[in-house]
């Protein structure tokens, strides 16, 4: 037992100190008003001020949405071009290399990109523009809100679809055939097979990577901010950015700490519903 503890404790040590300690660090910081020029404890003022902070509650309120609509697209589109691409082939393996590569780039990179496709004076950009003229929309995600909102999600979707292919596909590619066959033999319907034999082998990765996406969409930061900016007039200023301003722009140290608990705390909590909506209630471990 000793062993097994000093074999397990550098790995300790380093979550306590990358995972644990900021936690305590934060909570300090949100029940004083450090760096300012008096330093005095004033308790838990920090968080009554949250909820009637209207761009806190805001922010959250996109942030959920945001991913809500992220992981309704994202899911069903990788568990489809898993179940599209499983049979090994040179084709397929193609394809497969394309669908992943956007997972590859950085978030910075990822912004760039398409900034530089939204951009109308840009040479990309303005071919987009010309070919959606042809449909009668005027693009321009600077200035409109709802065209701003659906390049975010269109960003998130291509960029992060990849990596849940790639967890399906390995998911789906474990399926024992030897249930398809036998549900095949007695009758069964696809989705039948899909629902009964094969959806209760899946729920362990597709819960992992639902988990993966949720905690991913919700702390999202670089490409919005280097593609929109929080722009237009706040419509795509989510909760990460709005604590970077409070935090950083306006030297808020203390209530950008008392915000980073109190998300901190709601991830958690939706990390937990969905485990237990995912699993119906059995959790990870059975």
């Amino acid at each position: 037992m000793r062993r097994q503890l000093l074999l397990l404790m550098p790995a300790l040590l380093v979550t306590g100190f990358v995972g644990i300690f900021p936690i305590f660090a934060l909570l300090n910081y949100a029940m004083q008003t450090p760096f300012a020029i008096e330093n005095k404890f004033i308790g838990l003022s920090h968080f009554y001020t949250i909820f009637r902070d209207y761009r806190f509650v805001e922010a959250v309120g996109r942030t959920l949405i945001l991913v809500g609509v992220c992981l309704a697209i994202e899911i069903p589109l990788g568990l489809g071009l898993a179940y599209l691409l499983r049979k090994p082939g040179r084709i397929s393996g193609v394809i497969s290399a394309l669908i992943i590569l956007p997972t590859l780039f950085p978030a910075v990179t990822i912004g760039m990109m398409w900034l530089l496709m939204a951009r109308s004076n840009g040479p990309i950009g303005l071919i987009l523009n010309n070919i959606l003229k042809v449909f009668g929309i005027t693009y321009d995600p600077f200035r409109d809100a709802f065209h701003a909102f659906g390049t975010v999600v269109l960003m998130d979707v291509w960029h992060w679809t990849g990596l849940v292919f790639l967890v399906s596909l390995a998911a789906v590619s474990a399926i024992e055939e030897t249930y398809v066959l036998s549900a095949r033999v007695e009758g069964a319907t696809r989705w039948q097979i899909f629902k009964y034999v094969e959806l209760p082998q899946l729920t362990f990765p597709i819960t992992f990577i639902c988990l993966l996406r949720l905690i991913d969409t919700l702390k999202i930061f670089d490409e919005v901010y280097i593609l929109t900016g929080g722009g237009p007039s706040l419509t795509t200023e989510y909760i990460t950015q709005y604590i970077r301003t409070v935090g950083i722009e306006q030297w808020n140290i203390g209530y950008a700490s008392a915000m980073s608990l109190t998300f901190l705390f709601i991830v958690i909590m939706l990390c937990w519903l969905m485990i237990i909506v995912l699993t119906r209630g059995r959790g990870l471990i059975e």
